[in-house]
């Protein structure tokens, strides 16, 4: 497996070296230039003026960059014994045109001063030619006339072809090395805001220009910023539809229907979707719908293509409608009117069944072995609506937003478990049956309301506030019975029956409510300056008010009737009060040279005490509990940032943070329910509030020097818990445990993530690597059988992907992940292990412009301690031929699980136990499936 996979890597890099080296006659150095523009009429060096490099034989755009405040410019990794010119341009000036060579002897000329030319408005201008990019105020534009593709083109194959710009294989968005957080049209989101939406139904040819830009959240902090694409759309062309309809039919009466319609208009945006399936593609709401039914279609993105990965048999049934209304035509970040609503529907009807073993050390020498059968089918209706309001003016922002869900089905669960001692010998079985009925609905609302520093009224007594209100009503109901059958070999008398039903409704309404009062400095001492010291008052309260109702009821085997149970069946009312008010002591230090480098130092101190009230009232004396807690939290927080203008940007952050977690009554004074024989759940009405303490270091490098750029982040926590609430578990020879919570400390958690991106951009080719790591390793409390110890755990989880793509034609994603877990009882001195391991191979080939050849390959293995190894490989493929003018019917004929052996793994280690086993998934079968993708963009010609 492996080696096949080193196989394609080396030959994926073999066509990339080839590809790269057949550029050039022979392997040289790449060539570099530099040189100044200056305007000699008003005698001053021309900054912001775009220089672009062009090879001269075919004109096609090699590299660009804005001349800094000095008019400097410098380009690396320019070809070396070839023709090429220079263009350079500004707004009032004559665009200016300089042919040059480097020789190979030298790899660099300078090109000294460049004397660039007012614009003469007297002069009719005889040839009129399009710049690829241009500096407008801190947008940089390009300009989609200057790149010339094919007809059926949309916006992502016209950023491949942008130097400095990188489409990542998982979406992400790319300018000169920093990431692009939000892709607009016409300055708006575009129907959810997912990139892909706009890239890949958009055309190429209905597009003006695509501007990049930083948006600035806080005025007072301009590093505060984020990364924005805008694509503007030519006038005539903000109206328009896209979307798709299709469906498919296969073997083993498996199909797929799906449609997507959207409309668009300069205020409006309006998106119709439904789906049905019954091979496990996921239908989470609109927006996966919209997202995942794109003109470009998936390529070598697995996202929205059957998840063979997925439990069980999924059908679900989905729809929805999705409107928003801008009143405001072109909205800004200081003027937006906006309006967006959505209703979804879904019904899934699932089927699962699962056969896992699980063992574990009740101590040194004696380990219990649990065989578990689980076999469970559910029907599913889920409605949601929601909607948005925001209203923004100048230094004024209003969100009014809210959501409304219904959850409405019932499910059947059948568990059949038996135990085993450490001779193999059977000790206990426990039979359930459950069945379920359930409607469930949730309410939530939220208005939010800012008012920042108005610079234009430095007399302005309060500098700002932000001001929030949430509140979320929740309704459950469900009806449930369980039969519930435990037999044990070793002692008869531990038999147990059970003919149970539950009619249980809860009634929760939570209210949050926000204030923060920034920039109280000068409301407090004026003018003063302190230091340059800010302040910020905060206030958090959180009130809570739940009413559970608990009606159960057992089957007399005498009179054959249900009768009360006296215990279970009651009546409690919690209510919870939170008060957390808090003060920030903040402190920046800045030092920048325009056009050159910005760094930023920043401080911020944060005491908070936070004050709780927990009040329980009960039918059940013992649950009639009281409690109060307070605790000081302070945070700590320090970041800096260095930001070298076209070389780099990078930011460090050190952080401190208190958490304190409450015990809950079910944790204080639960009621015990006999039916749960494997797991008996008692409380403690000493349990303490648990507090964590966590230090967070963060790593952020952004390259911008040039097209080969590389990018990487790490992230670390530490935490560290002192009276975590944790399990005495007590485990009797026929698996039944008993659980008590106490407090105890030496809790420990460390987390580390990381990632990191490579791009290499060739003439006709792209390669990018990416890289990501995650480890957790934590250290947790606990008691087994009296006996104290500490439960440690090691897991990873490594990926590296390859992405290559040739011109058009070729798109290659190779991928490998390991993962691994450790879990090691001290106490008993168990260790147990498990790796999992999977190989994948995407590509895409169009072997016309019109017909693709599409494969997905995934070799996974999965290995346990004392257990046997499991391999199994899925492969996919698909060939799709598209038709019509446009390319707008597509034709496909599919095959899923080729070799047939796709399987899904339980393989995972907690503690003092492990489980290994599977789960039903979907299998091999043929489909063909037709669809049709309608898009236009302005108004139709009328034919004469």
């Amino acid at each position: 497996m492996l080696n096949l996979l080193k196989i394609v890597l080396a030959f994926t890099f073999a066509i990339t070296i080839n590809n790269a080296s057949g550029q050039q006659s022979k392997p040289t150095l790449p060539g570099s230039t530099k040189g100044i523009l200056r305007d000699t009429a008003h005698n001053y060096a021309l900054k912001s003026a775009t220089v672009s490099v062009y090879k001269l034989s075919d004109s096609s755009l090699i590299s660009y960059q804005i001349s800094n405040n000095y008019g400097e410019f410098s380009f690396k990794n320019l070809p070396v014994g070839v023709s090429l010119r220079l263009d350079a341009s500004h707004v009032g000036y004559q665009t200016l045109r300089k042919k040059f060579t480097i020789p190979s002897d030298k790899n660099f000329v300078d090109l000294g001063t460049i004397i660039i030319n007012p614009k003469d408005n007297t002069l009719e201008e005889v040839t009129v030619t399009v710049p690829p990019i241009t500096m407008n105020g801190d947008t940089l534009e390009f300009n989609a006339a200057a790149f010339k593709l094919d007809s059926n083109a949309v916006v992502e194959d016209l950023l491949r072809k942008i130097p400095n710009v990188t489409l990542w294989g998982d979406g992400q968005i790319t300018v000169n090395g920093r990431e692009v957080k939000s892709v607009l049209v016409n300055g708006k989101p575009f129907f959810g805001g997912d990139v892909k939406v706009a890239t890949q139904n958009i055309a190429k040819n209905a597009l003006e220009k695509i501007q990049v830009y930083n948006t600035v959240k806080d005025k007072s902090n301009p590093l505060d910023s984020t990364l924005t694409v805008n694509l503007r759309l030519k006038k005539g062309k903000e109206l328009g539809f896209f979307g798709k309809i299709g469906g498919g039919y296969g073997t083993d009466h498996r199909y797929e229907a799906d449609a997507s319609f959207n409309v668009f208009s300069p205020k409006m945006q309006l998106a119709i979707v439904g789906a049905s399936n019954n091979i496990n593609k996921s239908l989470n709401g609109i927006n996966t719908l919209i997202n995942n039914s794109t003109f470009k279609g998936v390529g070598t993105n697995v996202e929205y293509q059957p998840d063979f990965r997925a439990s069980g048999i999924n059908q679900p049934n989905a729809g929805g409608v999705k409107f928003t209304y801008n009143f405001v035509e072109k909205p800004t970040w200081e003027n937006k009117n906006t309006v967006t609503s959505s209703y979804f529907i879904q019904n899934t009807n699932n089927d699962f069944v699962s056969d896992s073993e699980t063992t574990t050390s009740i101590n040194a020498t004696d380990k219990i072995f649990e065989q578990n059968t689980n076999t469970t089918s559910s029907i599913n209706n889920r409605q949601i609506f929601d909607a948005k309001y925001e209203l923004t003016k100048k230094n004024k922002a209003l969100t009014m937003s809210h959501n409304f869900s219904k959850n409405k089905g019932e499910n059947i669960n059948e568990t059949f478990r038996n135990a085993l001692n450490t001779q193999n010998v059977l000790t206990s079985t426990n039979n359930t049956f459950n069945q379920n009925s359930f409607d469930n609905s949730r309410f939530n609302f939220q208005v939010d309301f800012r008012l920042s520093q108005n610079y234009m009224k430095p007399k302005q007594l309060i500098k700002g506030v932000n001001v929030s209100y949430g509140i979320t009503v929740t309704d459950n109901q469900s009806n449930r019975s369980n039969l519930t059958d435990f037999t044990s070999f070793t002692d008869a008398t531990s038999n147990r029956k059970f003919d149970r039903r539950y009619e249980t409704t809860y009634n929760e309404v939570n209210q949050q409510i926000n204030i923060d009062l920034p920039n109280l400095k000068s409301l407090l001492f004026g003018k003063s300056d302190l230091g340059g010291i800010d302040f910020q008052l905060s206030n958090s309260l959180n009130l809570n008010n739940r009413k559970d109702d608990n009606q159960v009821q057992d089957l007399n085997t005498i009179t054959n009737i249900y009768i009360n149970n006296a215990y279970l069946s009651n009546h409690v009312e919690t209510n919870y009060i939170e008060e957390t008010p808090g003060l920030t002591i903040s402190k920046s230090f800045y030092k920048n040279l325009s056009n050159r480098y910005n760094k930023n130092l920043s401080l911020n101190f944060a005491p908070k005490q936070k004050f709780i009230h927990q009040e329980n009232r009960s039918q059940q004396s013992f649950q009639n509990i009281t409690k109060n807690y307070q605790r000081f939290m302070p945070d700590v927080a320090i970041s800096y940032s260095d930001n070298q203008f076209g070389e780099y940007y990078k930011s460090y952050s050190l952080s401190f943070n208190t958490k304190v977690r409450i015990p809950s009554l079910d944790q204080l004074a639960p009621l015990t329910d006999s039916t749960n024989l494997y797991s008996l759940q008692r409380g403690n009405l000493n349990l303490k509030e648990a507090v964590d303490r966590e230090i967070s270091l963060s790593l952020n490098h952004y390259d911008q020097t040039n097209k080969n750029t590389l990018n990487y982040n790490l992230s670390m926590i530490v935490g560290f818990t002192n009276d975590q609430i944790v399990d005495s578990t007590f485990i009797d020879n026929q698996n039944r445990r008993t659980n008590f919570l106490t407090n105890a400390n030496g809790n420990r958690y460390l987390n580390f993530y990381g990632d990191a991106r490579k791009a290499f951009k060739f003439k006709t080719s792209e390669l990018q690597i990416n890289l990501n790591t995650q480890i957790s390793n934590t250290k947790t409390p606990g008691y087994t059988n009296s006996l104290f110890a500490f439960s440690k755990n090691f897991n990873t989880n490594t990926s590296v992907t390859v992405n290559y793509t040739y011109k058009s034609y070729l798109a290659l994603a190779i991928g490998q992940t390991y993962g691994t877990y450790q879990s090691k009882q001290e106490a008993f001195n168990t260790v147990y292990s498990g790796v999992n391991k999977a190989s994948t191979l995407s590509s895409s080939y169009n072997v016309t412009k019109k017909f693709t050849l599409n494969t997905n390959i995934s070799f996974n293995q999965s290995s346990s301690s004392n257990a046997n190894d499991i391999n199994f490989t899925i492969w996919n493929a698909n060939a799709v031929y598209r038709f019509l003018k446009g390319n707008n019917a597509e034709f496909k004929l599919s095959a899923l699980d080729i070799l047939h052996q796709n399987t899904n793994i339980i393989n995972y280690g907690s503690g003092n136990s492990f489980t290994i086993g599977s789960r039903n998934v979907l299998q091999q079968y043929f489909m063909t499936t037709f669809s049709y993708y309608p898009r236009q963009f302005g108004k139709k010609a009328v034919k004469k």
